[in-house]
């Protein structure tokens, strides 16, 4: 009896628990089918809804009046951090970058309510603070999606606007990843990384997905089997592996959480 009582306290009041057994029994989704990155340039519109119209006026004045000269003197006053509530530091998330040296840097935005039900999280599962939600992202409209991340992988690898304006891939499995690929002596291809709440839900992944959380990745390897590649993800620390009949998921869920997007 004593026992019975036990098991339960343990599982709702995490009582003695460690956050590793905290996890969804269904690690991921059993069928989803996530296609791959895809770059800004694949997604129409994106540009065309920003950019304005390159010839509004297709028959402008011939001769237009003159500019007027500028104030010579405008008011110097144009506000300070102090007075205008704009913050003197801007947060950002580095990355190891092509040379390892952690310079390539991409500035963060506050999540709210305003990103609409794309980014609703759903509460931690069983209280695990594994699965809280992000409080900050990088907008994938400005982010340079070409750039490196590590020596090889780049930006659309792990993120892409295809799968929400807003997103987030957590440093140290970017770290990770590039330490398997190294141990692997040769390529690695990444169909999935950061998805949002509803584009994981079109793919049929888990409702409490690591793609969600930003540390998992589908992938598959130019060298080596699917199977051996599960076995590098275990090697190098993997939460949870799963091999599907084209790629290996793999994510370090039991990894402290990136303080970049999580607090």
């Amino acid at each position: 009896m004593t026992l019975q009582l036990l098991i339960p306290l343990c599982i709702t009041a995490a009582l003695g628990c460690s956050a590793k057994s905290l996890h969804p029994e269904i690690g991921e989704g059993a069928n989803e089918n996530d296609q791959g990155p895809y770059t800004v340039e694949d997604e129409p519109g994106e540009e065309s809804e920003s950019d304005p119209d390159p010839d509004p006026d297709p028959d402008p004045d011939p001769d237009p009046e003159p500019d007027p000269e500028p104030d010579p003197d405008p008011d110097p006053d144009t506000g300070t951090p102090e007075d205008t509530g704009i913050p003197p530091l801007e947060l950002s998330v580095c990355y190891p970058g092509i040379e390892g040296d952690y310079t390539a840097c991409y500035p963060l935005v506050e999540a709210s309510s305003s990103m609409g039900p794309d980014y609703a999280y759903p509460e931690p599962y069983l209280g695990n603070p594994q699965y809280t939600a992000p409080t900050r992202y990088i907008d994938l409209r400005t982010a340079d999606h070409d750039e490196s991340l590590s020596p090889n992988f780049v930006f659309e690898e792990f993120m892409s606007v295809a799968k929400g304006p807003f997103g987030l891939f957590q440093v140290h499995a970017v770290e990770t990843l590039q330490a398997i690929r190294e141990a692997s002596g040769g390529p690695i291809f990444v169909n999935s990384g950061y998805r949002n709440i509803t584009y994981n839900a079109s793919v049929e992944g888990a409702e409490y997905s690591r793609h969600i959380y930003g540390d998992a990745v589908d992938m598959y390897s130019g060298v080596i089997g699917l199977a051996e590649l599960a076995e590098l993800c275990d090697d190098f620390g993997a939460g949870f592996t799963k091999v599907y009949s084209t790629h290996v998921h793999c994510d370090w869920r039991d990894d402290p959480l990136d303080l970049a997007f999580f607090e």
